[in-house]
Order: structure tokens, then sequence, then C-alpha cells
């Protein structure tokens, strides 16, 4: 292990990929929104995120398909699509650390429930931070840390989580009851 500081900026840049709550989306089309993970990725390296972020079926609905303008700030697409679109990019851009900040806010139950599955197959071998406050999919994760006003309250893996007197323990059983 090194210290980070003796690396320059835009090595340390070229190993984070970074998908947070606010997806910021240029004014330009849905292709080139994507390049920036990776200028120089051919179309069929953009097929396979792209396919994995859930996006296929909605760009092929589109007249212009990845050449179609998202519109400024993506404010042409829902909140669903910017973030599938942004886990899309962090995809792309294949680095070996993500950092995931409620990456499936504005998804539906099903479409979520995907695209955990495909980032938990994706993430094999790679150094992962997951930030949410929704428990789906964390069965999967090596070691959870469960903070409150800035600590840690709990940290072990979700079956241990669960059986333990505690917030996560908590929090789980509210998300798992039936709505009526």
């Amino acid at each position: 292990s090194q210290d980070i500081r003796q690396y320059g900026q835009e090595t340390v840049r070229r190993c984070f990929s970074v998908v947070s709550q606010s997806t910021y989306l240029f004014n330009a089309s849905l292709c080139e929104n994507l390049l920036l993970a990776r200028p120089s990725a051919s179309n069929e390296e953009i097929a396979r995120p792209v396919e994995q972020a859930q996006l296929r079926a909605f760009v092929a609905s589109l007249p212009q398909g990845l050449l179609t303008f998202v519109g400024e700030c993506g404010l042409q697409l829902s909140g669903g699509e910017r973030q599938r679109l942004a886990i899309a990019r962090s995809l792309l851009k294949d680095a070996p650390i993500f950092i995931f900040d409620e990456p499936t806010a504005n998804l539906d139950t099903v479409t979520e429930r995907q695209i955990i599955e495909t980032l938990h197959d994706v993430m094999k071998g790679r150094t992962v931070l997951w930030i949410t406050h929704r428990l789906v999919g964390l069965e999967a994760m090596d070691e959870i840390l469960v903070l409150d006003q800035g600590r840690i309250l709990q940290r072990g893996v979700h079956a241990d989580l669960v059986k333990s007197v505690g917030l996560y323990r908590q929090m789980w059983k509210i998300q798992n009851q039936a709505i009526w």
C-alpha cells in the first residue's frame, strides 16, 4: 500500500468511478455524455454498459438513439433515465474503485433489483463504497458500516446485522414490511 499523495491528480481520478445522487449531464447527446468516462470507447464498448444499466430498450426507442440530445442538465430525461445513464458512464470508465452514492435512487423496484444484481457481478474483484439508506442488495457486501450522525453504530455482514438488535435490523424490518 502506498500513500495516495504520491500520485498525480489525474492518476488518482482514473482509479475512481463515481455515481452520485444527482448526476450532472451536459447539453450534449447520450453518447457524448457516456464518452466523458472513456473518450476512446468504441460503439461496441459503449453498448455493454448501456445494456448493464438497463438502457438498451430506452435508447432503441429514441429516434436518434445514442445521438439524442439530453437537454440542459439532462432535463429531457426522467430521474431514473439520468441515474441509469450515470451508472452506464461509471461502468464504461471501468475503474478499479467504485463509489456509489444512492446509485438506484429514482428507479422502480424491478429495475433497481436488476441493476443491483448487474453491479454486484461487475464489481467482483474491485473496491466498492456503496452509500445508501435503502438496504436493497446489501446481502452481497463484504462489510456493512451502519452510521448515525457520523458515528459507526454497527458493522458486519447483512446476515449478522439483521439478527442483532440495532439500527440496521430496525431499518431492515421497516423496509421489508408490506405496505397496505
